[in-house]
């Protein structure tokens, strides 16, 4: 089965690392081959190259939407001849439907990735949305949340949720040379591994950060990421001599903190299914988020795993306060979450859960 993957971009982000870690399960069955278009020539996730696999650039020139990106991809898939097209974004699915069209191949479109609909009812973003829902075969998301955020009812739409390697975990951590690497000397680690952006709202985490110091001086709170907000942030941790924060930059490897970390916190204003939270659980950390109305409650089981909570700083602090001065309910509800990435969240289930839907559209 000859299948072409079909990006905007390969910058920093969930969406992108969710085709990438399909291609590369993907690769190690026989049945597939694989080609990747993208439309931006800069790729952030270098290991791409690594795949074994064909990437082909069909960049813009012109304008955002330059036509002749239609008849660039049309013509290289006259040569691939693919069996299954699927685009992972907006714009990637529109440019696919001419070739669509013509040469009668199925479209999947994977461009549902969060769970907050980020532009207007009557607008050029959304005319094109609505053209790739009529037009494509399949329409999936990475959570139930994101269908119902984007009003996506039609009974094309699927959810595959993400999936990871396990075996990223499951190796140990020297939690010693972290705390020596970064200086941190309290008793306790709370992390949040994000993007800095305004979704995840780092403020919302300063915040918390300026109010526990004043109650208890045992933790170090990680900011693990980079984007945008972050000379924002930082900024205001020097004017505001934040001292319980610690910003450690783009990681490389992000198992090595977390898995030396009590807490996963994450702050978001929606998430579709968060690859931060699925990491934290799979390392066997309780989580605490501000998600209450994204996707993150299919992974959570409220109470048990970690917990959903407003968009409050109170609130958040008595869960904190909770689970650090709990061992056992800590370790208990970490446990809960390994178990429960282990059977719903691996790369094994994610990646049968698409080899099914391409036989299913080819059938």
């Amino acid at each position: 089965m000859k299948i072409l993957f079909f990006l905007d971009t390969i910058h920093c982000g969930g969406k992108e690392r969710r085709a990438l870690e399909l291609i590369s399960f993907l690769k190690e069955k026989k049945d597939y081959e694989i080609s990747l278009v993208v439309i931006e020539k800069d790729i952030f996730y270098k290991y791409v190259y690594e795949l074994g696999i064909p990437i082909i650039i069909i960049e813009r020139k012109f304008t955002k939407y330059d036509p002749l990106l239609f008849i660039k991809f049309y013509k290289y898939c006259c040569s691939f001849k693919p069996d299954i097209i699927h685009s992972w974004g907006i714009m990637s699915t529109f440019y696919a439907i001419p070739t669509k069209l013509i040469l009668r191949v199925p479209l999947i479109s994977s461009m549902i990735a969060d769970s907050q609909r980020n532009f207007a009812i009557f607008s050029l973003p959304s005319l094109l949305f609505q053209a790739n829902i009529y037009f494509s075969n399949i329409i999936l998301s990475n959570s139930k949340a994101g269908l119902a955020a984007y009003k996506v009812k039609t009974k094309k739409a699927k959810v595959i949720w993400n999936g990871v390697h396990l075996e990223r975990f499951q190796q140990k951590f020297d939690s010693e040379k972290v705390r020596k690497v970064f200086g941190i000397k309290t008793n306790f680690i709370i992390v949040m591994v994000a993007a800095f952006s305004t979704y995840k709202d780092y403020d919302l985490f300063l915040d918390i950060a300026k109010e526990i110091r004043k109650i208890r001086d045992d933790i170090t709170l990680i900011g693990v990421g980079d984007g945008p907000k972050m000379e924002e942030i930082q900024q205001r941790i020097k004017n505001e001599q934040i001292d319980n924060v610690l910003l450690t930059g783009r990681q490389k490897e992000i198992e090595p903190i977390v898995a030396a970390s009590d807490i996963g916190l994450l702050c978001s204003r929606s998430e579709g299914i968060s690859n931060s939270i699925i990491e934290s659980m799979a390392l066997g950390k309780p989580i605490i988020t501000t998600d209450i109305n994204g996707g993150s409650k299919e992974i959570i089981i409220e109470g048990v795993t970690g917990y959903c909570t407003d968009r409050n700083v109170e609130k958040i602090i008595v869960l904190i306060n909770l689970l650090l001065d709990n061992s056992d309910l800590r370790i208990s509800m970490g446990a809960e979450g390994r178990e429960r990435i282990s059977s719903f969240f691996s790369i094994g289930r994610m990646g049968n859960d698409f080899m099914s839907l391409y036989k299913e559209v080819l059938a």
